[in-house]
This record gives structure tokens, C-alpha cells and sequence, in this order.
């Protein structure tokens, strides 16, 4: 038989963008052309598909098979992100990796749609990867295996050719429509200079659509938005420059945004420029003053110099905290001067503020000590609810809730005990910095009865928590009852061994 070997090259980039109203390719919410890669203010990178809607790379792996870099992303304004709907996950793309799962041996061929094909043998394998195959082996987190479903074995070493014009938009079965070439990309390129006290900026604009003039925004920290941060409205869609006059000592932060009225579209690349009025002084100090209100310590500080990379705000039990090694905030303004925190439990603590330099801390300031007094609060003043519900499969429960009025901003911490009410911190958790996250699984569990709430992560503490769901786990994981079946050939004198395992876990390898 012939074998037909189909090896995916180099992935070529199809990325997507912001284009004008007037363009060709079919644009949908102010004018956010299908097809483009999208973030907000977070981390979290999406696809927005010809259905409207926006689908979520759930880590970098995934990410990495349809696209090589993160600089065709375009960055967007959250207002405008939160137009968007949620539509799913992307799963990989076909035929680039091989994957599995933490709980199962069976290595799988990604085809077509999110389906996985199991490879049936080392030979199959060998045959479309060549001999280094395992070494394009992906784990697919548990969580995420829901996203894909399972088809027909590979027995033979024949697989259907993706061709690289393969899109996200054909893989969910949305639309055949190509996405756009790299040079459609909606972007606003800003650079500039410092010159005493005052920043020169200039700009370029390519395949946006700027009738409403630009927002020029600026901070003493990264990614300045509108609305949030101090800005200049030029109305003028024909402007380039802009010029900030009379700025402190310290390090700026410029962005420029396509204005719609309200908000922000297509944002700029940072820009980042230090003004510098005099020289520092020869020994630097930071003085540190503090208050505490409740369940709250509300700090303040006086610095001598400009700290230009922040400030750490370290807390402990004991005097004299650090960074690292004690909890800490980071405030990466050079200009910040102040921090609170929040929901802290009944106990006496020690904060100190520290110039940041990059891994590690300069100048301390004073040690200042607080007295909590009361217990923690459970919303610690937030409004809204968040409903939570599980199931449980074996030793995994999977839990499942929806918010109402509840902006969590910061995601989410699932709090896990043997007793009712569990809480952060305290208790075990899982940390979900997504605030789209509404899934969550627990994994590898004992026979015992678990109580687990999901609350909004306010940093440091809890806001509003969900209601307590407990689970009962019948029987250990580890059952003595399952089966391991092994199957194998010789070849050139060696033996080559695979094996299934059904109802059994292994937490100790195996011995042949």
C-alpha cells in the first residue's frame, strides 16, 4: 500500500483587523472586520468569527498552531470587546500537533472541527511525524477536552491535507470566507520624543476609520485607556501630532485610539517616553504612613526621588517584610503615592513600601504596623450574586455557575473544604484570572464530601461569594478493580509495548 504522508509546513499568518466602513470584506460591529485577532485591556486573545461573535484561545499552545506571533493582534477598547459574545473555545489546528490528556495514554491526531483521532499504534505515528513524533505530543488540560470530540482511529498513516488557508471561521464551521492578509491589519503606529518637560507625538493610520478624530491618552503606567486615564480629544481625523507640555519628573505611558464616541476602537502601540526636570538625590528615602478602617489598611508614601519602574507594598506578620518573599501589591506608576488593602482577617500586620527595580526591591521605607480588630466581611462591599452548581463524575467534580451584577474584573477563586463556607484565603482554591471563566474542575479526589464556593477576586481578598455546594465522592480513584491491556510487536530484536488502562489510576508509573 502507498502510503500517503501529509506534514503540515510552515503555518502561514492570516491575521485579522479593524477596518474601514467602506472596505471590501464583511464588517460587522463598528466595522470590526471578521476574521480579526482581538484583546482588551487583559491578557486574553480572541478570534472573531463571521457569526459575531468571538472565540477564546484557552492557552498559547493553542494559539501557537494557527498563528506564530502576538503581534498581529490588535487591541481593542473593552467597551467594544464587550460587544462582542462569547461564541466557545478554539481547538488546535488540524494536523500541526498531536495531543492527549493528563488522564488517558491514547495520543490523538487533530483533524478537521475539533476532532480527535486516535493514533492506533507507534508505527502510524512514526509514519506521519516521523521518528521524533513524541516530541509533538500536547497535553490538553482535562478542562479543555470538552471542546473537542472524538472520531475514527488512524489505523493507517493516511490523513486528509489542511491547506495553510485553513481559518478558525472553517474549523467551526461558520464560514469559508478567507481571512485577510497580513497588510489589511487595522493599525495606528505612534512614536514621539521627550524634550524637557513637553512629549512630541506623531502617528500613522492604516485601515481605520477615524471620523470621529482620536483620544491621545497617557499614564505612568502601561496601556492607557479611555475612559480612565487623562487624555487630549483631537476631532480632527486628519491630525497626526499632538504635544504634552509642563510633565514631571518620571515615566509616561502614550497611546493613541480611534474615538467612537464614548470609547475607544483600534488602539495604539504604547509609547513610552521619561521626562527628567533634575538630577536625584545622592540618598533616598521613602517615609511610609498608614491607617486602617475596618478591614481595611489604607497606605501612604513620600519618596524623596522617582522611583521610574513603581513601587512594591510589602505586607507580613513579622516587621520589616520584603519582595520577594512577602505578600505584595505592585503599583508600577512611578507617580503612585497611595494603596489600600483589603478584607483582611483579625491580626496585626507589618507593611513597608520598596523602589522596584525589576525582580527585586531598592530603597525600603519605614515598617509601620496595624491592628485588624474585626473578622472579615463576605463581600467586602460588592453588590451582585453569583449562583454556583456541581456535578461529579468518579473522583472529578465539575462546577458550573453564572453572575448577575457583578463586574469581576479579576477573575475568580474556587474555594474547596471538607466544611461549609469555605473561604479565601484560608481554604484550598483554584485562581481563574479570566473574568469570562464560568467552569472549573477538580480533579484526582478522595471518597469524602466536599464543599466548595466560587467568589470575585478583589486582589488580595474576596468580594461577593457564591452559595455553598457540597459534593460526596463515593470511592477512591485508585480501584483495585481496573484492568491494564497490553498489546505489542518485535522489531529488529527490540519489543515495542503499548497498553489501555480502564478504571484504575496511576499516581506511580509503571513497571514492565
Amino acid at each position: 500500500m502507498n502510503k500517503k504522508i501529509f506534514i503540515l509546513g510552515l503555518i502561514a499568518l492570516f491575521v485579522l483587523t479593524l477596518l474601514p466602513s467602506n472596505a471590501g470584506a464583511c464588517t460587522t460591529i463598528n466595522g470590526l472586520q471578521t476574521g480579526t485577532l482581538i484583546k482588551g485591556s487583559n491578557a486574553s486573545v480572541y478570534y472573531f468569527g463571521a457569526d459575531g461573535k468571538r472565540y477564546v484561545f484557552p492557552n498559547e499552545k493553542t494559539y501557537k498552531t494557527w498563528f506564530i506571533t502576538f503581534n498581529v493582534v490588535v487591541n481593542i477598547g473593552d467597551e467594544v470587546l464587550g460587544e462582542v459574545p462569547i461564541g466557545g473555545n478554539v481547538t488546535y489546528k488540524p494536523g500541526v500537533r498531536l495531543v492527549k490528556i493528563t488522564t488517558d495514554p491514547k495520543v490523538y491526531y487533530v483533524d478537521a472541527n475539533g476532532t480527535l483521532r486516535h493514533v492506533a499504534s507507534e508505527a502510524v505515528a512514526k509514519a506521519l511525524y516521523g521518528i521524533n513524533w513524541s516530541k509533538l505530543v500536547d497535553d490538553i488540560p482535562d478542562a479543555f477536552f470538552v471542546n473537542y470530540k472524538v472520531g475514527a482511529p488512524i489505523e493507517e498513516p493516511e490523513v486528509n491535507s489542511v491547506p495553510v488557508t485553513y481559518s478558525i471561521n472553517q474549523d467551526k464551521q461558520i464560514s469559508n470566507e478567507p481571512d485577510p492578509i497580513t497588510n489589511e491589519i487595522g493599525k495606528i503606529n505612534l512614536s514621539g520624543s521627550a524634550s524637557g518637560n513637553t512629549a512630541s507625538l506623531n502617528w500613522e493610520v492604516s485601515n481605520v476609520t477615524v471620523d470621529q478624530g482620536f483620544k491621545v491618552v497617557v499614564a505612568q503606567t502601561p496601556d492607557p485607556v479611555y475612559p480612565g486615564n487623562d487624555y487630549h480629544y483631537l476631532s480632527d481625523p486628519n491630525t497626526r501630532s499632538d504635544n504634552w507640555t509642563g510633565l514631571s519628573t518620571g515615566t509616561y505611558y502614550f497611546r493613541v485610539c480611534q474615538y467612537l464616541g464614548g470609547k475607544c476602537g483600534v488602539y495604539s502601540n504604547n509609547l513610552i517616553l521619561k521626562i527628567s526636570n533634575g538630577s536625584e538625590p545622592t540618598n533616598k528615602s521613602i517615609t511610609l504612613k498608614a491607617t486602617a478602617s475596618g478591614n481595611t489598611v489604607n497606605l501612604s508614601w513620600t519618596p524623596n526621588f522617582t522611583s521610574s519602574m513603581g513601587y512594591k507594598i510589602v505586607k507580613s506578620t513579622e516587621a520589616n517584610p520584603v519582595y520577594p518573599g512577602n505578600d505584595y501589591h505592585y503599583l508600577s506608576s512611578s507617580g503612585a503615592r497611595s494603596d489600600k488593602w483589603e478584607g483582611l482577617s483579625a491580626g496585626t500586620y507589618h507593611f513597608r513600601v520598596c523602589e522596584y527595580l525589576g525582580g527585586k526591591c531598592g530603597v525600603y521605607s519605614n515598617d509601620v504596623s496595624i491592628s485588624i480588630t474585626s473578622s472579615v466581611p463576605e463581600t467586602n462591599g460588592e453588590t451582585g450574586t453569583i449562583t454556583l452548581k456541581a456535578t461529579n463524575s468518579g473522583d472529578t467534580v465539575n462546577l458550573t455557575w453564572t453572575i448577575s451584577n457583578l463586574d469581576p474584573d479579576l477573575g475568580f477563586k474556587i474555594v474547596k473544604s471538607e466544611l461549609a463556607n469555605p473561604v479565601y484565603p484560608g481554604n484550598e482554591y483554584h485562581y481563574l484570572s479570566d473574568s469570562s471563566a464560568r467552569t472549573d474542575s477538580w480533579t484526582g479526589l478522595s471518597a469524602g464530601t466536599y464543599h466548595f464556593r466560587v467568589c470575585k477576586y478583589l486582589g488580595g481578598a474576596c468580594g461577593v461569594y457564591s452559595n455553598d455546594v457540597s459534593v460526596t465522592i463515593s470511592s477512591s480513584s485508585a480501584s483495585e478493580n481496573g484492568t491494564i491491556t497490553l498489546s505489542g510487536y518485535s522489531q529488529n530484536g527490540k519489543a515495542y509495548l503499548s497498553w489501555t488502562m480502564a478504571s484504575i489510576l496511576i499516581d506511580k508509573g509503571f513497571s514492565c
